[in-house]
């Protein structure tokens, strides 16, 4: 089974959802976009590793999980407040790096 992760610009309800993959989600398997200091970085980074990984999937895509959330996600990455966090499970917010 792969370590699923799903990448968001906000954290909460009003979260922008960018784009997910299905293998190697942990935060040592994504590390380019953990090294964000800026939103248009996250989300060039994010599209970077999206665009050259079989298992992505973005928005026009359509959510591509059984579940309704990323609570039932490995890992959930955010960028907000000018940093990047991650979520596992849906559980607290923590620093990645």
């Amino acid at each position: 089974m792969g370590t699923r992760c799903d990448f968001y610009v906000g954290r909460g309800l009003e979260a922008e959802w960018i784009g997910s993959l299905a293998w190697d989600g942990y935060p040592e398997g994504i590390w380019p976009p953990l090294e964000a200091a800026t939103e248009a970085t996250f989300r060039a980074s994010v599209a970077a590793l999206l665009s050259e990984r079989k298992d992505a999937t973005t928005p026009d895509m359509g959510w591509p999980w059984p579940w309704q959330d990323s609570s039932g996600t490995d890992f959930a990455y955010a960028f907000d407040s000018g940093q990047v966090w991650a979520s596992s499970f849906g559980g607290p917010w923590f620093h990645p790096r």
